[in-house]
Formats: C-alpha cells, sequence, structure tokens
C-alpha cells in the first residue's frame, strides 16, 4: 500500500499517514457538510433566537396585583422628587432611563408612574419600606442602602401593540437606580394615549397583532430556512461528485444567497412588507435584550446584530432597484459596506459593542426629551426615538 510521508511542523520525528486516512479525512469535511454547517450557523442559529422570543412574548401575562393602579384613586404630582426618586433600571448590562409623571398613593404601597419617553414607554413601580440585600448586579456603594422594589412597563411599538416586562429587584439610594430581574414577559394590543393612561388591570392580557405577525414572520423566515438547506444539500452533493472542495468563503456566499429574505428582482412593495416584519423583529429582539442576562445576552445580541444587517441591506436593495446610483457609486458601497465578510463583522462587533452603545444613548439628550414627547404625543416621539437607535446601531452592524 502506497504511503505519504507527512513531516510535522514543530519538526518532531516524522509520521506516516496512510492515503485511507486522507481520505476519511477528506470524506469528513465534505463540501456538503460544510454548508451545512454555515447553515446552521448563520441561519438555523439566529431562526432559533427569534423563535425564542416570540415564544415568551406570545404567552398571555398578568400584572401582579401589586403593581396595579386601584380604581377611583387620585393622581399626584406633589415632591415626587422625593417621594418617586428613582431615574432608571439596569438589566443586562445596561442602564435605561426614565421618568417619574405621576404617583398614587395606595394600599399596597405608594405606586409611581414612569415614562422613558424616547422609547414610548410607561409603567409603574413600588419601593418597599425596609431594607433588603443589594441585588447582585448593584455596586458596593448599594451594600447598606437598597430596598425591595416592583415594576413594570410596556414598551410601545410601531403597531398597535406594546411589550411588556415585569422586574423584581432591589432599588439603591445611592444612585437611584432599580437593579433587577425578569419576572414575566407578554405583549398586549395597546399603545398611544391608550397606553399612557392605563393602569393594569388584574386579568390575563396578550396581544393578537403580535401573534398575527410574529407567526407570519416565523414561518417566512422558516420557509426562506428550508429552501436554503435543499439548495445547500443539493449544491454540496453535486459538488462532492464531481470531487470539487469549498472554502470557507465559497460556502459563507453560497449560503448567505440561498437565505436572501428578497428574492432577486423583486418590486419594492415586497420589500417594504419584508422591512416592516424586519422592524418588528428587531423591536422584540431590542425589548429582549433588557429581559436576558449573562450568557444568553450574548446570544440575543448577535439575533439583534443579524436582523439589523438585514435591514440596512433590504434598505439599500431599495434605493438600488430605484435607480439613485450609479454604478461605480453603488459597486463600491455594496463592497464596502455590504460583502458578507462586512456582515459577519458588523454582527460580531454589534455583539460586543450593543450594551455599551445602548446605555450611552440612556444617557444622552434623549432622557430630557419629556416635555417634547408630552407634546407631540409619546408614540410620534417614541419613533423618533426608536429611529436614532436604529440608525446608530446600523452604523455599528
Amino acid at each position: 500500500m502506497k504511503q505519504a510521508l507527512v513531516h510535522c511542523v514543530n519538526e518532531g520525528p516524522s509520521r506516516h499517514l496512510t492515503n485511507q486516512a486522507i481520505r476519511r479525512n477528506d470524506e469528513f469535511a465534505t463540501a456538503e457538510r460544510k454548508l451545512l454547517v454555515m447553515w446552521f450557523v448563520l441561519g438555523l442559529a439566529p431562526l432559533i433566537l427569534q423563535t425564542r422570543s416570540f415564544l415568551k412574548f406570545v404567552t398571555p401575562h398578568k400584572v401582579t396585583t401589586s403593581l396595579v393602579v386601584p380604581p377611583n384613586v387620585d393622581q399626584k404630582t406633589v415632591n415626587m422628587t422625593e417621594l418617586c426618586p428613582a431615574l432608571g433600571l439596569q438589566m443586562a448590562q445596561v442602564w435605561w432611563n426614565f421618568e417619574t409623571t405621576h404617583y398614587y398613593d395606595t394600599q399596597q404601597g405608594r405606586l409611581c408612574h414612569i415614562v422613558s419617553p424616547q422609547y414610548n414607554c410607561h409603567g409603574n413601580y413600588v419601593v418597599g419600606t425596609e431594607k433588603s440585600k443589594a441585588s447582585s448586579q448593584a455596586p458596593t456603594s448599594c451594600i447598606n442602602n437598597s430596598f425591595v422594589a416592583e415594576m413594570y412597563f410596556y414598551h410601545g411599538t410601531i403597531g398597535f401593540y406594546s411589550f411588556y416586562e415585569e422586574i423584581t429587584g432591589t432599588y439603591c439610594t445611592t444612585d437611584r437606580t432599580i437593579y433587577g430581574r425578569i419576572a414575566g414577559l407578554g405583549t398586549f394590543d395597546i399603545n398611544g394615549s391608550l397606553l399612557a393612561r392605563d393602569g393594569g388591570s388584574h386579568g390575563y392580557r396578550m396581544s393578537y397583532w403580535f401573534a398575527t405577525v410574529g407567526t407570519v414572520w416565523i414561518l417566512y423566515r422558516a420557509i426562506v430556512f428550508r429552501r436554503s438547506y435543499v439548495s445547500c444539500k443539493r449544491f454540496g452533493r453535486k459538488c462532492d461528485e464531481l470531487g470539487e472542495n469549498l472554502d470557507l468563503n465559497t460556502a459563507t456566499v453560497f449560503v448567505y444567497e440561498t437565505m436572501r429574505l428578497s428574492a432577486h428582482g423583486a418590486a419594492n412593495y415586497h420589500r417594504v412588507v419584508l422591512l416592516y416584519l424586519l422592524v418588528e423583529g428587531i423591536m422584540s429582539d431590542l425589548f429582549l435584550l433588557v429581559a436576558t442576562d449573562e450568557m444568553f445576552a450574548w446570544l440575543q445580541y448577535i439575533s439583534f446584530g443579524y436582523n439589523l444587517s438585514g435591514l440596512v441591506l433590504l434598505l439599500f436593495e431599495m434605493i438600488e432597484n430605484m435607480g439613485w446610483l450609479n454604478e461605480r457609486t453603488r459597486l463600491c458601497i455594496k463592497r464596502l459596506l455590504f460583502s458578507y465578510e462586512s456582515s459577519l463583522f458588523g454582527e460580531l462587533l454589534s455583539a460586543i459593542g450593543q450594551s455599551h452603545f445602548l446605555t450611552s444613548l440612556s444617557h444622552s439628550d434623549l432622557k430630557d426629551s419629556g416635555s417634547t414627547a408630552r407634546a407631540v404625543s409619546y408614540y410620534v416621539w417614541g419613533l423618533v426615538g426608536h429611529g436614532r437607535s436604529l440608525t446608530r446601531a446600523g452604523d455599528m452592524a
């Protein structure tokens, strides 16, 4: 039997590798397997994360009784700075700003109504009267200055529904921040002025809008990825039959092309529908970032970056289809910003820097824009705030 002589890199003794062993190694790293691995990493993993987000939010939820505003209780605004001093929420490595607009004195305690103007977020929180052990997320300065806190809020979207989140944790008097962990998630068909006036209820709530749109989006992506899987299997098998080897870059390009959300030659109104579905997916990812800690937070950031890359690419395709760019400019932009290497780098960069970006946005001048939001409506100002968030995040991705 013929043998191939292979020398070790460390200049140690040579070893003999039979042609059969080489053949087994080649058979393991076949073109078909390379394509399927890339398909899983680039396609199936983000789809699993998106489905996980959808299932968490579509489940009916119920607001904790102690956070629901009782009927016939008057709003109060006297001494709000002293009675409702919290200025922000720390969760999932991100600090989120809010301001108190009014409060209610109830039997359960003082319910403070909060608003995050640039995100169209509304909710209530209550702080206990006795000191408690500080949250694990709180700094050392909060060890002897923490009180039990409960909170819920709704995050308005571009559609007629809002994301719901309930939080338990501690309030630190040192930095006036609530440090919390997720206690409940959901969605509810409410937005605009109705959301601003909502005080909660004792029954179960859910969003039929989100259930419908989310189901359509998940099914559409599942169909696209099934088509991509079949294409990868067929192309990989054909390459193996012809003895053609695929490098990693070629496999990545092929998988990306088979996972296109919009077909080549699609009309722009098709892309507008996909654009809306993508934005809704990004909104759910953005909101779930607040609710995710530790390892799953990084996975959620990757899903967020993946959807952002798809959004930017879809917008470019719409501009490209309108013929606004000459050929030289179009190719330059496409190669520089929308190559597959840039897309992967952007998704990784988004996962690494997104928490710092969101925190910096909460510390920006937008946190003091409550009066503007009340003047133009929270819904409109929420669109402006989310647009600014997506624009800056898109620059990263």
